[in-house]
């Protein structure tokens, strides 16, 4: 199979953004004989409106990174917000907390009526261009020493799925997550089947789908949260579901 080097890639993009078929485009990367599943993802990609956008080059995952996406006021704000109103991160499958798997504390931020959280709510769901209908309610997670979320993946397993399902909501798709702080050692992000670790930084944002573009689970987009080694880390987590 031939590699979808750069060239290709910034002419898929250019006929997106002149309005050409992204079906059309995905046809003509497999006849010029691309790989099916890389050929899929760069014709299927999102068009996220925020600046200081970078993708990551993957064949595997839809991932990119954003510097600066909050600026330092608003992650001392929501930092500030977060206190007094932790509670013990769960996982989804069990509804409780688990000191093995996921150790941290969370904070149910969408519920806090305050309007910094307004705007970040509603600039995140507009840089992704998907109605807030669909956006779960935003969360945001503090880590100590020690702390960490071991490798897992977001989207739900057919078990998860049929219980965390609603009349309106699907499958969990795109995760839309932000460092409210920079601990002093750990803490990164590592996509382990991307070979990808981000180091959390102030206002840095890492935002994937964990779909693939036929709408199918992507186990590529398995990421760890590092434990954290010295000092503490927050972050804000949103996650969004697939119209049903």
């Amino acid at each position: 199979m031939k590699i979808l080097d750069q060239p290709w890639k910034d002419w898929v993009r250019l006929n997106i953004q002149r309005g050409c078929s992204r079906q059309e485009l995905y046809e003509i990367l497999l006849r010029e004989g691309f790989d099916r599943d890389a050929a899929a993802l760069e014709a299927t990609r999102r068009d996220i409106l925020i600046p200081n956008l970078q993708p990551v080059e993957s064949p595997l995952v839809e991932l990119y990174t954003v510097e600066h996406f909050l600026s330092g006021e608003e992650c001392e704000a929501l930092i500030a917000l977060m206190e007094g109103r932790l509670r013990p991160s769960t996982i989804t499958a069990a509804d409780e907390p688990d000191q093995y798997f996921r150790r941290s504390k969370t904070c149910d931020l969408s519920y806090v009526d305050n309007p910094v959280i307004r705007e970040v709510d509603a600039r995140i769901c507009a840089a992704l261009r998907i109605d807030p209908a669909y956006a779960e309610p935003t969360q945001a997670q503090h880590y100590d020493v020690g702390d960490e979320f071991k490798p897992h993946t977001d989207y739900f397993e057919a078990v998860e799925l049929e219980r965390f399902s609603t009349p309106t909501w699907g499958q969990r798709t795109w995760t839309f997550m932000i460092y409210l702080n920079e601990p002093q050692a750990g803490g990164a992000t590592a996509f382990p089947n991307v070979g990808l670790v981000v180091r959390p930084r102030t206002g840095l944002a890492v935002l994937w789908n964990s779909l693939k573009p036929d709408g199918q689970p992507n186990p590529h987009s398995i990421h760890h949260g590092t434990p954290v080694t010295a000092g503490w880390k927050a972050i804000i987590t949103k996650w969004f579901r697939a119209p049903r």
